[in-house]
């Protein structure tokens, strides 16, 4: 069994240095280390690294350093390939390498961890031992997110379906629940596992700058944005999908981007459950995107943009 490992920072290759977490180089080959001394030397694993960052500094470059790693990794004799990755961002590049690559491919999955490896509460080892396991028991093809939120077991996600973190907690979700979970040495799929449809690879590249302005939804918000530069617009709403349709400064934003041909997205809907103020988004020329994260919905723009 051969792995390849892609190194990228974030906090699964930090240390606690001088009151920060921070990337340290010679946490390289720790989470290998660790995985031979719990579960043995059945593994080769083959160690890459094509840039070393804290995830918040994440980019369009740093995500094409990336994709192009995976294709070239994707091409020799491994088994399966595990990016081990920051927490901040791991929705954003675990779905550029979904869109990028596609979703017929030996098994790519990203891990990370809520804290330095070197502290007792950290999922990282755990993250890394699932993947591992999906890995040889030939779970699925395509690419996925290996985490734990318990550290008893560990979820497996289809990229294009996490939502964001919540506000002061690492775990992770995704919306109409997990592909597989792995405990006691067995990975089971998810009862009410919903098949991802088939995504194509493609050559496309991303930019770093791109145009996509990301509106929360707020009661104080004014607006009051300038849409030079402005290619496409993505409101995420309050958690029932809606949004403040009855002010006047949103109507009139919304007029302006209609005017100057800007596509609008709202996302965080689901079929059946709309609301009243939802209505005025047909003529506000407003597009619901069902079912589809905030996150991968704006990695998909980008990507096409």
């Amino acid at each position: 069994m051969k792995i390849n490992v892609i190194l990228t920072g974030g906090t699964i290759g930090s240390i606690y240095n001088d009151g920060f977490i921070a990337p340290n180089p010679s946490t390289d080959c720790l989470l290998t280390n660790n995985y031979k001394k719990a579960y043995g030397e059945d593994v080769k694993f083959s160690i890459h690294s094509p840039y070393t960052i804290l995830s918040e500094n994440l980019s369009g470059d740093t995500l094409n350093k990336l994709i192009d790693e995976l294709r070239c990794s994707l091409k020799d004799d491994s088994d399966g390939i595990i990016v081990a990755h920051g927490t901040d961002t791991l929705q954003y590049s675990a779905c550029a390498a979904a869109y990028c690559l596609g979703s017929d491919t030996k098994p790519i999955l990203f891990v990370s961890a809520n804290y330095p490896l070197e502290n007792p509460l950290s999922n990282g080892n755990i993250n890394f031992a699932g993947a591992v396991e999906f890995i040889k028991q030939k779970a699925g093809r395509g690419v996925f997110v290996s985490y734990s939120n318990d550290l008893k077991s560990v979820d497996f996600h289809y990229p294009t379906r996490l939502l964001r973190h919540g506000e002061y907690d690492h775990k992770v979700f995704s919306i109409n629940g997990v592909y597989a979970t792995y405990k006691d040495g067995v990975i089971a799929l998810s009862e009410s596992t919903v098949e991802e449809p088939p995504i194509l690879a493609c050559q496309k590249r991303f930019s770093n700058t791109c145009g996509i302005l990301n509106i929360t939804a707020s009661p104080f918000e004014e607006y009051a944005y300038s849409l030079i530069g402005v290619r496409a617009i993505i409101f995420t709403p309050y958690h029932s999908g809606t949004l403040n349709t009855t002010s006047e400064s949103f109507k009139e934003f919304c007029k302006k981007a209609k005017q100057r041909a800007v596509p609008m997205y709202v996302t965080g809907i689901l079929k059946g459950g709309e609301y009243q103020s939802m209505e005025a988004y047909s003529y506000l020329n407003i597009i619901p995107v069902y079912n589809i994260p905030s996150i991968a919905l704006s990695v998909k723009l980008w990507l096409e943009i």
